[in-house]
């Protein structure tokens, strides 16, 4: 699976890191893998990492997945995205429009800004995989 992740419970904080082509049913399928890791729903602060990512779907994909998406997995939540190309900010940025608005998501393009706004501290190694 090109996305891998981690969580760590000391800083309620999701990591995932996606490298090489990441497709659309990686995408649908990710709720389902956090839940059959015992990742507790909803996680109060996500960095994902998409820096090593190609998206293999368009726009019109990612949003009929979210779109109507529960409200649930997210409340209270923090979604701090991580992107270095304009095409990869372009699909982070729009895929925060479809979100319900129980989340703030925001696009940074270093880690530092990403951990700063989230509110938490980034330690060496959070995104190798």
């Amino acid at each position: 699976m090109p996305i891998h992740f981690r969580y760590h419970t000391d800083r309620q904080l999701l990591v995932q890191v996606g490298i090489g082509q990441v497709s659309i049913e990686e995408i649908e399928t990710l709720r389902d893998s956090l839940r059959q890791a015992g990742i507790p729903l909803p996680v109060l602060n996500t960095i994902t990492d998409m820096r090593k990512a190609q998206f293999g779907f368009d726009l019109n994909s990612i949003r009929a997945n979210e779109e109507g998406m529960g409200q649930e997995d997210y409340t209270g939540a923090r979604h701090a995205a991580l992107a270095d190309d304009s095409r990869t900010t372009a699909y982070m940025m729009a895929w925060r429009g479809w979100l319900p608005p129980t989340i703030e998501v925001e696009v940074f393009s270093v880690p530092e800004s990403a951990y700063s706004w989230l509110g938490v501290q980034h330690l060496d190694g959070d995104l190798d995989f």
